[in-house]
């Protein structure tokens, strides 16, 4: 048996920083994922400011390599409804590429990182836990951090598979398709189910073209394609929880998108990601719970439920699309403020 202060089950960008940010405090911990570096993965990828701010205040010195957009176009029920610049450039990452630069940080620190699965977890008498892998080695902890995504087994293993949340499917689209090709476009639309919205975000290769909403499945987004003109290749879903109405463990924490800590409005992710990380680990290191640590972002999210609702109703596409051509200027200017900062109140990218 192994045994380590904390086992994190995933390594993507959440559980990468949140290992590396141990590292640097000094805990011992073993980052664990099923997959084989670099794995595909594919994903809008945008760092709004306030995420590529954050990353590098945890991770001082990173480097990665991205694809700077600043053009936005902005088209509501098929209809072109403004485009601006923004403020300051949206960060464009290859996932395949970002998440491995993270995993391989955290492993020149001296990070243990092993290929493997967890198939079972049990909670013992004296509070540590063991998880059995399906190489089946055995690991003890004192923390159980799931940062294992979409797909979650720790999360499972809180909520016994009961979710809720949105199927956001993408795939790939060669260069040169469409005009404005460096462009980011976002569409909303009365005929999409609660929650919809089309977007492409532009890299350096290729481009991702990705939709979601409430019920959607492999054929709606085929039927979405066809109608936007797009030959359908390989995609792939990704399942985004809405809600973090789970068991709350002081020992088995869950950050990123397994704890449901995507934006409810922009599925925005690696800002969440990267601020749970922080938070789990000031809950391991200070040994207070997570749900202290973490509360602005559990507040945030109560939030964010309350809008999304509002957000996504006819009434509110139809006020935005009125906003949109008779002051394109307000549009940019909200739209600045929230790719600053994660609220409107306060002056930096922080929730703290």
């Amino acid at each position: 048996m192994t045994t380590t202060d904390v086992l994190i089950i995933g390594a993507g960008p959440a559980g990468s920083v949140c290992a590396s940010l141990l590292k640097q405090k000094g805990k011992d911990c073993l980052l664990v994922d099923h997959a084989t570096f670099p794995r595909d993965k594919i994903c809008g990828g945008g760092l709004t400011p306030k995420s590529w701010r954050q990353l590098n205040e945890l991770l001082p010195g990173f480097q990665y390599e991205y694809h700077p957009v600043k053009h936005i176009r902005l088209y509501i029920d098929g209809e072109a409804a403004c485009e601006f610049d923004s403020e300051q450039e949206l960060r464009i990452v290859k996932r395949r590429d970002f998440d491995h630069l993270l995993l391989q940080h955290y492993q020149k620190q001296g990070g243990q990182f092993r290929k493997d699965a967890p198939a079972s977890i049990e909670e013992q008498a004296d509070g540590s836990i063991v998880v059995t892998m399906k190489s089946g080695e055995q690991v003890k902890c004192r923390y159980l951090v799931g940062a294992d995504g979409s797909n979650s087994f720790v999360r499972h293993y809180l909520t016994g598979g009961k979710e809720h949340g949105i199927l956001a499917m993408e795939q790939y689209l060669d260069k040169g398709v469409f005009d404005h090709q460096d462009d980011i476009v976002v569409e909303l639309s009365r005929q999409y189910d609660t929650g919809g919205y089309f977007f492409r975000f532009p890299n350096s290769e290729k481009d991702v073209v990705g939709y979601g909403d409430v019920s959607t499945t492999p054929e709606r987004f085929s039927q979405v394609l066809r109608n936007k003109g797009i030959a359908e290749a390989k995609f792939r879903g990704a399942y985004i929880y809405l809600s973090n109405d789970y068991p709350l463990n002081d020992h088995i924490i869950l950050i990123g998108d397994a704890g449901g800590f995507a934006n409810r409005v922009t599925c925005e992710g690696l800002y969440d990601a990267f601020e749970t990380a922080r938070h789990a680990v000031s809950a391991i290191v200070d040994e207070r719970p997570f749900r202290e640590t973490n509360q602005p972002i559990f507040k945030k999210m109560k939030k964010e439920e309350r809008l999304f609702g509002f957000f996504f109703s006819p009434f509110s596409l139809w006020l935005m699309k009125t906003v949109a051509r008779c002051s394109p200027r307000l549009i940019k200017f909200c739209f600045d403020a929230k790719m600053k900062r994660e609220s409107f109140f306060n002056r930096s990218g922080s929730t703290r």
